[in-house]
Parts: structure tokens; C-alpha cells; sequence
């Protein structure tokens, strides 16, 4: 890694406007990527995530189970597709600033994301990004089981996988910077020299402000 430091950035709600899944949730009901009567318990999780209610260790399996027995790349050309529509609107110009920001700097750029691989990789190829640290769908004969390989990559494991990338070298964290708006991503905050909040709901933004984080209200 030929680079002066590392700058890791979260996709919902930090780097896209809104989530991934408010992105591609309606498109993949009407393509059939997502069955109609799943419609009602996604507004439901939907609105419950928004309020603190329901967080994305609970949304993201069902997400998962909903894919199961689906062939792949129909899946991924339909992600691909959609992306490749909405992206430059999805995108936050803010985010945008902070990233050439940090490329001009000479740092890694790595999306850190508990959302799936295959949402993930248009948006680093969109955004040049460097590599991808995400949660990845486990693929049976080209069609997804319904299960992730390891853990949901949300939470403390953000942390553990951030480690395992860096190959525990914790040094490498010192110089690190962070952008979230989740306070379910507080230990890899903590972790790092740089951790920044983006429009963080109230419990996040104290936090920040006692610690002295940097927040941005994008």
C-alpha cells in the first residue's frame, strides 16, 4: 500500500443521500428481484430504522433471505444498471469533496459499509475508490443461499474486519480517518486518529461534540 494514510468511508446516509436499499427497493419489486408482499415489512423496517427503532443487524438478514434462490447475474446487472441511472443524484457533492480531498493527499480510500458487495462495487468504480471492505453474499451453482460469508460486516465486526484488512497493524489506525452517520459504527470511531460524523442523529452528535469529532451536517 504506497499511500500516507487511510481513509475509510461508510455508503448510507454518509456517502449516498439516503440508503442503498430506499435506492434500489422500489426498482427491484417491479423487476422482480424482490417479491410484492415484501413491500409492507420493508416500509415498516424502513421506518423503524429511520426513527432508532430497528437497526441494520436485523434489516440486513432479512435482505439476505429474501435473495435466496435468485441466479446471480441477473441480480448484479440489475444493481449495475440502476446504479449507473441514479448515481450521480444519489451521490453526496460533499462526499465527493472529501474524497478527491483525500486522494490529492495520497490516501487509501476504502468504502467500509455493512451493505452487500454487489450494491457496493458500482460505487467504488464510480467514485475510483481503492478497495472494498462490505458484507459478502455466500453463491451456491450461481445463485445466492440465502447467507453471508462470515459475519455481517456491521457493528464491532466493521472493526474486526478493519483489522484483519490491516493485518492487525492497529498502528495503521492512528492516522485513519472515519466518515459515518451511524452510532452503531462507534467502535471503529473510536478506533481511529480522524473519526468524522456526518449529520449524526442527537445521541451521535453529543457524543462527538464530548469528544471533539468532527461533524459535518451535509
Amino acid at each position: 500500500m504506497n499511500k500516507d494514510y487511510i481513509a475509510f468511508f461508510d455508503l448510507d446516509h454518509t456517502i449516498l443521500k439516503s440508503s442503498s436499499g430506499h435506492i434500489l427497493g422500489p426498482a427491484a419489486i417491479r423487476h422482480g428481484i424482490v417479491k410484492r408482499r415484501r413491500i409492507v415489512e420493508a416500509i415498516i423496517y424502513a421506518i423503524g430504522h429511520k426513527l432508532g427503532l430497528v437497526q441494520g443487524d436485523v434489516i440486513l438478514p432479512l435482505m439476505v433471505k429474501w435473495l435466496k434462490g435468485h441466479p446471480v447475474q441477473p441480480v448484479f446487472d440489475f444493481v449495475q444498471n440502476i446504479f449507473l441511472d441514479v448515481m450521480p443524484a444519489a451521490i453526496r457533492k460533499e462526499a465527493v469533496r472529501e474524497i478527491e480531498m483525500h486522494r490529492h493527499n495520497n490516501a487509501h480510500l476504502v468504502l467500509l459499509t455493512a451493505s452487500m458487495n454487489f450494491i457496493c462495487k458500482p460505487v467504488i468504480e464510480f467514485l475510483g475508490l481503492d478497495d472494498l471492505i462490505c458484507t459478502t453474499l455466500h453463491i451456491e451453482n450461481d445463485h445466492f443461499s440465502g447467507t453471508t460469508k462470515g459475519d455481517l460486516c456491521f457493528g464491532e465486526e466493521k472493526l474486526n474486519r478493519t483489522l484483519s484488512y490491516l493485518n492487525n497493524n492497529k498502528n495503521q489506525l492512528k492516522n485513519a480517518y472515519f466518515y459515518t452517520d451511524s452510532f452503531t459504527d462507534l467502535p471503529m470511531l473510536e478506533a481511529v486518529g480522524h473519526p468524522v460524523v456526518v449529520s449524526p442523529d442527537r445521541r451521535l452528535a453529543a457524543m462527538a461534540r464530548a469528544r471533539g469529532w468532527t461533524i459535518y451536517r451535509w
